[in-house]
């Protein structure tokens, strides 16, 4: 009879001694401070404390303005995901139609208003102001609709008779995706095109344009502080609406026992539907709040897609903790943005590196379980 020797793990080793894992996590937060510490150092020396101001308050608004941005997105696939256990490889390109759909509703929505023949140029024809308020608003909502509409006939016709089959699942979204991009591609061109609202606009007149200017080289594009207050009041709707309508707390009911949640009377699937609508349409809204700012372009699919699934595991999301989208989408969004200003050669590896970091010192991520 042999004995056969246990083959050492790191992984068991460190659930075995928890104060070994404690340490190394301290270990990982004490040296990721020193290099923070001498990274800002660096950049001093390089650009001098004035540059480095300059640079790093850039980089907070625009990481801010980017990380609202990815939350908005992502909150729509941490629906998707906790309700239906569909993980829809489709949502960045629902994000990225969103964004399609935003541009081509404000333009014609700007024509309508422009054309003598209706009565709305009585209204808005000088006035410039309100037409491009009006246009925008009007491109947001009828981009999260129409992404809405398009989501619950996936699910509806699809998706339903997929549940409790993953690969099917995957399978059939990875699908969505290359079609919507196809036809996007087909209508609009490859990614080396990018439509922006105020370069094809009629008036050439956007509302939330300009720059705040402090002095000292310290400015501030004014539609990225408006995208800051726009994610953090959906943010607040959304933490709200989860924990006090009835919808929410269904949700959250469904997110942890969707079988209990159907026992107790509540049409499940009618709620599937729901939330994917709920979800591609929070795609398709900030797809369309994207394009004043880097505009629509058939290559933000997969692009935000990856994001999606970074953010995700970083917050721990996936444990169904809303919050958990809010901190991820911080985390990405801000150092995506300093590592570009800072650390460019980075730009496109960091947020994996900081997910290796996260996911060395919580395995369930920031709001995820041990």
């Amino acid at each position: 009879m042999t004995m056969q020797t246990k083959r050492f793990s790191p992984r068991d080793y460190l659930e075995e001694n928890p104060q070994v894992r404690k340490l190394l996590r301290i270990t990982v937060v004490i040296a990721l401070i020193i290099i923070g510490g001498l990274l800002v150092l660096a950049a001093i020396d390089v650009y001098t404390w004035n540059g480095f101001v300059v640079r790093a308050s850039k980089s907070l608004v625009n990481g801010l303005a980017l990380s609202m941005l990815l939350f908005l997105m992502v909150s729509g696939f941490f629906l998707i995901f906790g309700l239906c256990d569909v993980i829809n490889f489709a949502h960045g390109a629902f994000f990225m139609l969103g964004g399609f759909m935003g541009f081509v509703i404000y333009l014609g929505t700007e024509a309508v208003f422009l054309d003598p023949a209706l009565p709305f140029y009585l209204i808005f024809g000088a006035n410039q102001f309100a037409l491009s308020v009006t246009a925008f608003i009007v491109s947001a909502l009828g981009a999260a609709a129409v992404l809405a509409l398009i989501g619950g006939g996936i699910e509806f016709f699809t998706i339903r008779r997929l549940y409790g089959n993953p690969i099917a699942q995957i399978l059939l979204t990875v699908g969505f995706m290359f079609v919507i991009t196809q036809i996007v591609e087909i209508i609009w061109g490859p990614s080396q095109f990018s439509y922006f609202i105020i370069s094809n606009s009629q008036i050439t007149y956007f509302f939330i344009s300009g720059l705040l200017d402090f002095g000292g080289g310290l400015q501030f594009a004014v539609y990225r502080i408006f995208l800051i207050f726009l994610g953090l009041a959906v943010a607040g709707l959304m933490f709200i609406g989860f924990r006090k309508t009835r919808i929410g707390l269904l949700v959250q009911a469904g997110i942890e026992d969707s079988e209990m949640v159907e026992a107790l009377g509540t049409d499940i699937r009618k709620l599937f539907t729901i939330v994917f609508m709920l979800g591609a349409g929070l795609a398709g809204l900030s797809g369309a709040v994207l394009v004043p700012w880097i505009g629509a372009n058939s290559g933000h699919g997969l692009t935000y897609l990856i994001f999606a699934f970074v953010i995700v595991v970083v917050g721990g999301a996936h444990y169904g903790r809303l919050e958990g989208t809010f901190f991820g989408a911080l985390i990405v969004g801000l150092s995506i943005q300093f590592t570009s200003y800072f650390i460019p050669f980075l730009e496109n590896i960091i947020v994996f590196i900081i997910m290796a970091i996260i996911l060395i010192v919580r395995p369930g991520g920031l709001t995820g379980h041990e």
